[in-house]
């Protein structure tokens, strides 16, 4: 802890924990990225050297490569996910051109506009987990890349908690300044109110700002190789998403809109009748040209659509169904479009990925009184499962290493049971049927469960859990990883090992997890639009959506690497469980975090913590942020919203509560106790026996010392460690 508080205040932000990055979240635009190099030796903890480690390992041992950002919402992953893959593209060079800087850069401008909003810890806050990856050819350049989106909050274009903003998408294109596009768009007259709450900016200079990011935005989709047709079917999609907002939906009586006139408009732009728009949102059942196909697929598709027991949806939960279902598809067809620029039919041979997710959610780190959301769980859940997957290479895969040596490391503790409680099933077929039994299950399941049963409840919910995992007699809080809250509905979940305890509130879960048709129908509605430059970029595109629709993004493949890892995302919703409740939106969310993990654990793993120095903002305002993250779009951070880069302020405790929670500390003791590296005999015969050629010429190349004797004299002992092993 004192070697980080010295090296903050020193501008270091960079800090090696054993193999492990650590990188302390200045708040502030430090000029410490440059193309300027250095010798190898010579390079200091860095965000570049682990990139620079991660090319090198895979060059000399031609084995795939990962980097994993973990750490809490704000902490800067998305920011360092920037430098690592720039710093990529720009050592190894690209054949044809196929990944530049200046692609890289539009790339990132196009993601952050569609998938980042303003929340209550991070004022641009990526709101979707992706896979970058680089494939190399034989010579180490880029032969190709693709990029691959999980967990995209949807539903946040009409529902989000209260103080947070939509994505930044709307906010530019509702100050867009093309006079045509406004008329075309219908935005003249814009609704005084908007039950999505898709409002357009009130302060002059943000309304400018805004007008300048639309134009970047339009000129970084033409760098990708997005035509003007294509992108006037994007700007129609979400001119209708927001005229529907304004429609609205009557609350009590037949389900309707509530205003028809905006209502019209959004049909219009979606290329359909307001009859035809209608029904697919509040009936279920589409009708007019839609009705007219009647091909197998569609006929099971209408089927499914039977809605399940348990209360109905109302008529705003179809609205705001439609509108995530919408986004949904347009998001899914952005990354299409996006991996069709960076795909190449060059050979490669290798791969390095990045890993950035959203992070850790808290809002009372924000200074929310709020409990947090069920999207805010599935970020922490997938930062649990990767905080996972840190213990097991760092821990129980190098323990396996040691049981055939003395003196082996003591073991740290285990992780606590989140993990079990949140997505813990038994594959057993009784599991299957969703019936109540007494077995314990995971959150997730208790939650699809309580969402079809008949009369199922939060409140019941809440029961089942904490008889399951809550407190036994005497519990006290960090020995058990739920507890109860004194509100209604609220829970807490002691994540990071029980250092991060978040206050969740309940309420509404089980009717966001209901299957809501109206987010089916938006696909169809798209693919069967009047209006040419929708339809034939969404038309085809009905066979994925039966698996992975609202999933997984990118799984087209450009070469022969993205293919396979498409192929192993594939498997992973149309096997086991997966095949049967691949609807459930519960499963759906382990599904697509068991993905994430699948893609990357046969890779050899870089991992980079990233710590909040402080506190994110106070009094909940998402505006009120000490500073916004720099960005794809924003390479410049004003002076006035950052802190003086003098002071550098810790929080210690909020820092050591980060320590802990990571496990840094217990890894780095294993990394001082054991072996740092490991090299099978034969590699380290290949890399070093030129400094011997006598003993290659007097034994061979495939000659392997046996003698325990001769080996210990040798190879002396690691100082720490009392018998020497001759394989590592």
């Amino acid at each position: 802890l004192h070697t980080l508080r010295q090296r903050y205040g020193s501008n270091l932000i960079h800090t090696y924990a054993g193999p492990a990055m650590v990188v302390i979240n200045p708040l502030s635009s430090p000029s410490m990225y440059s193309e300027k190099g250095c010798r190898r030796e010579d390079t200091s903890p860095h965000i570049y050297a682990v990139a620079q480690a991660a090319y090198r390992s895979m060059l000399m041992g031609r084995q795939d490569q990962a980097v994993v950002l973990l750490g809490a919402s704000g902490s800067g992953k998305t920011t360092n996910c920037q430098h690592l893959v720039q710093y990529l593209a720009t050592i190894a060079g690209s054949t044809g051109k196929v990944f530049s800087a200046e692609k890289w850069q539009a790339l990132y401008t196009v993601l952050e506009a569609f998938g980042n909003s303003s929340t209550s810890m991070n004022g641009n806050a990526t709101r979707f987990s992706q896979i970058i990856s680089l494939d190399f050819d034989q010579a180490g350049q880029v032969a190709s890349a693709s990029i691959q989106t999980l967990l995209l909050e949807k539903l946040r274009v009409a529902r989000r908690p209260a103080n947070e903003a939509t994505f930044n998408v709307f906010y530019y294109l509702l100050a867009c300044s093309d006079s045509a596009l406004r008329t075309e768009l219908h935005f003249n007259h814009l609704a005084e109110n908007n039950v999505f709450g898709i409002v357009p900016l009130a302060k002059p200079e943000e309304k400018q700002k805004a007008t300048q990011q639309f134009n970047k935005l339009q000129a970084a989709m033409k760098v990708m190789g997005i035509s003007s047709d294509e992108q006037k079917a994007f700007w129609l999609v979400l001119g209708a998403i927001y005229h529907l907002g304004a429609a609205g939906a009557t609350k009590a009586g037949r389900k309707q809109f509530a205003r028809h006139e905006w209502a019209q408009k959004a049909a219009y732009l979606l290329g359909c009748s307001l009859e035809e728009l209608s029904s697919s949102i509040f009936k279920h059942q589409p009708k007019g040209s839609l009705q007219r196909s009647t091909s197998f697929r569609q006929g099971m598709l209408r089927a499914q659509r039977s809605p399940p027991a348990g209360p109905k949806l109302t008529a705003l939960e179809c609205l705001e169904g439609m509108a995530a279902g919408l986004y949904s598809e347009l998001f899914t067809l952005l990354i299409s479009l996006l991996n069709r620029a960076l795909k190449s039919s060059q050979h490669s041979v290798c791969s390095v990925t990045v890993v950035d997710t959203p992070g850790a959610q808290n809002p009372e780190v924000a200074g929310q009184s709020r409990g947090a959301t069920f999207e805010e769980l599935c970020h922490n859940y997938a930062q649990e499962r990767l905080q996972l997957l840190f213990h097991q290479r760092t821990f129980a895969q190098e323990l396996e290493r040691y049981k055939e040596v003395a003196g082996t490391p003591r073991p740290p503790e285990p992780p606590p049971l989140l993990f079990s409680l949140l997505q813990h099933c038994q594959c057993h077929p009784q599991v299957r049927s969703l019936a109540r039994t007494d077995e314990a299950r995971g959150l997730l399941w208790l939650l699809e469960e309580e969402a079809l049963q008949p009369g199922g409840s939060e409140d019941t919910l809440l029961e089942r859990l904490l008889a399951y995992y809550g407190p036994q007699e005497g519990g006290k809080k960090g020995h058990d990883p739920l507890l109860p809250s004194d509100k209604p509905r609220h829970f807490f979940l002691g994540h990071s090992s029980g250092t991060n305890w978040v206050h969740y509130d309940a309420t509404g879960w089980l009717n966001h997890v209901k299957h809501n048709p109206a987010t089916q129908n938006a696909s169809m509605l798209l693919q069967e639009s009047q209006k040419k430059i929708i339809s034939s970029l969404f038309a085809g595109r009905g066979s994925s959506a039966l698996v992975l629709s609202g999933s997984v993004a990118g799984l087209e493949g450009g070469s022969q690497l993205a293919l396979r890892r498409a192929t192993s995302m594939r498997k992973t919703f149309t096997t086991g469980v997966a095949a049967v409740k691949k609807k459930s939106l519960c499963i759906q969310v382990k599904l697509q975090v068991d993905a994430l993990i699948d893609s990357i654990k046969k890779s050899k793993l870089h991992f980079v913590h990233c710590f909040l120095p402080k506190a994110a903002g106070s009094g909940g305002d998402p505006r009120g942020l000490p500073c916004r993250r720099v960005s794809g779009s924003e390479l410049e951070l004003p002076a006035e919203h950052c802190e003086p880069a003098g002071l550098m302020q810790l929080d210690v405790p909020l820092l050591r509560a980060q320590l802990r929670g990571s496990r840094l500390l217990d890894a780095l003791r294993m990394y001082r106790q054991g072996y740092p590296d490991h090299m099978v005999f034969a590699e380290f015969r290949r890399r070093f026996d030129v400094l011997a050629p006598h003993l290659t010429k007097k034994h061979g190349r495939n000659y392997i010392v046996v003698d325990e004797k001769r080996v210990r004299s040798l190879a002396p002992p690691h100082p720490a460690s009392r018998t020497p092993c001759p394989t590592r």
